[in-house]
């Protein structure tokens, strides 16, 4: 595998970052407008159609899914894992429940506004599905959900074969989340951001997914509202001081194996311990489960990157902006990384645990999206919503200078409805 000299290659490197975000989007985009034309034109049964077609369904089954279906595939669950999944919403709720845009009143003479958080009325948690299950997902995307306030919330997973995962229907009866439907990909975004027969239109949709969704999902924007562009997975681990390459491989493919479109890299200053991570990969490839996914995103997606000033590298990696970043070595660096989705600091603190147990939010920004938005939150189930009221008096005091302004930008009518309240007794 090639080592890029951050020195000398800065600028390549980047360009090859920005065409593995972009591979195959073209061809992705293309299929998601045909999905799209087949879900508006074809209606509930088109739908059918598409999960038949991706999903493998052997049957005519419906959309919705039946409390008594979900109740039992719930019971595939043993108590343990049960106590393993309230844990997990144990934390994540403590995380979350002091999030959010609390009431503000801001007063002048004869001035007064009002800014209050209001939730969204009806949430679509997108869970992803077909090469693994991720009730983790689901929580990450009801708990702020509900803490939020949000009235409605429904889930949609797709369903290999037509059969709910166990694992998601228990956690959907731990959330006390009942509305879950069978249908995924890009035709699950566009089916709940219109409406498609049975199926409700949303106001927001959130939750990660694939390159399918994330792209349905930015072709929706406007109509919905959306989280965040929360695509393949990225990681980048910032080495500083030499760390064992056999934690930091495995750290590398806990992200790989998401998704043959994932990326992954690793900054260090030392091409040995680059090396010895590369050999350490290598011989780990051969007995992973996921062995094949892990490969082809690897080979497509991955860099490995040495540097010796530290503040070149920093640079980097705000100008990525990556989903995940580790840095182990000197923490004191990490107050100069600003835009990852998350950054967890120091060796013991890897990726997968801030997927499932420190009750941080996993769905993030990919793409570079960090350097201007967050992860999922409360607050975003929920709009700000304002309300002013000035008086007489303020009208006589700056009406003037606001009618002066209607004409400097050449909008009469502004100035004629702040004049018309000159002198009117109220």
């Amino acid at each position: 595998m090639k080592i890029w000299d951050l020195e000398k290659e800065f600028h390549g490197l980047l360009s090859f970052i920005k065409r593995c975000r972009e591979q195959n989007r073209r061809d992705i985009k293309n299929k998601v407008e045909a999905i799209r034309q087949e879900v508006i034109n074809g209606g509930e049964e088109a739908i059918k159609g598409l999960c038949k077609r991706y999903d493998r369904w052997d049957n005519d089954y419906d959309l919705k899914i039946d409390i008594k279906e979900i109740e039992r595939a719930a019971k595939g669950v043993s108590r343990s894992d049960l106590s393993v999944l309230k844990g997990m919403i144990k934390n994540v709720s403590l995380y979350h429940k002091n999030q959010g845009f609390k009431k503000r009143v801001y007063k002048r003479k004869g001035l007064v506004v009002e800014e209050r958080a209001v939730p969204v009325e009806r949430a679509l948690v997108y869970v992803p599905g077909g090469k693994a299950a991720y009730p983790s997902s689901m929580i990450m995307g009801v708990v702020p959900a509900q803490i939020a306030g949000v009235k409605e919330i429904y889930i949609t997973t797709p369903t290999p074969g037509g059969v709910l995962h166990p694992y998601v229907a228990a956690t959907a009866m731990l959330l006390d989340t009942k509305d879950i439907y069978r249908i995924g990909g890009a035709q699950a975004v566009y089916a709940f951001s219109f409406g498609i027969g049975t199926i409700p239109k949303v106001d927001m949709i959130v939750g990660p997914g694939n390159a399918y969704v994330d792209e349905a999902k930015r072709d929706v924007y406007g109509t919905v509202g959306i989280d965040m562009l929360a695509g393949p997975s990225e990681l980048i681990v910032l080495c500083t001081d030499g760390f064992s390459p056999y934690i930091v491989a495995k750290d590398l493919f806990s992200q790989a194996e998401h998704d043959e479109m994932a990326t992954v890299g690793l900054l260090s200053n030392s091409k040995k311990h680059i090396e010895e991570v590369i050999k350490s990969m290598d011989r780990l490839m051969a007995t992973n489960e996921r062995k094949d996914i892990i490969e082809n995103a690897i080979k497509a997606n991955s860099f490995f990157v040495y540097f010796k000033d530290t503040d070149k590298a920093v640079d980097l990696v705000n100008t990525i902006a990556p989903e995940h970043m580790e840095l182990i070595g000197h923490e004191a660096f990490g107050e100069k990384i600003l835009y990852p989705g998350i950054i967890y600091l120091g060796p013991m603190t890897p990726v997968a645990m801030g997927d499932y147990y420190i009750g941080t939010n996993h769905v993030l920004p990919t793409g570079g999206a960090g350097r201007f938005t967050g992860g999922l939150s409360v607050d975003s189930f929920r709009r700000r919503r304002v309300q002013g009221k000035i008086d007489k008096d303020f009208i006589e005091r700056y009406g003037d200078k606001a009618v002066r302004l209607a004409k400097i930008e050449g909008l009469f009518a502004h100035g004629e409805s702040i004049k018309a309240r000159k002198g009117v007794m109220i």
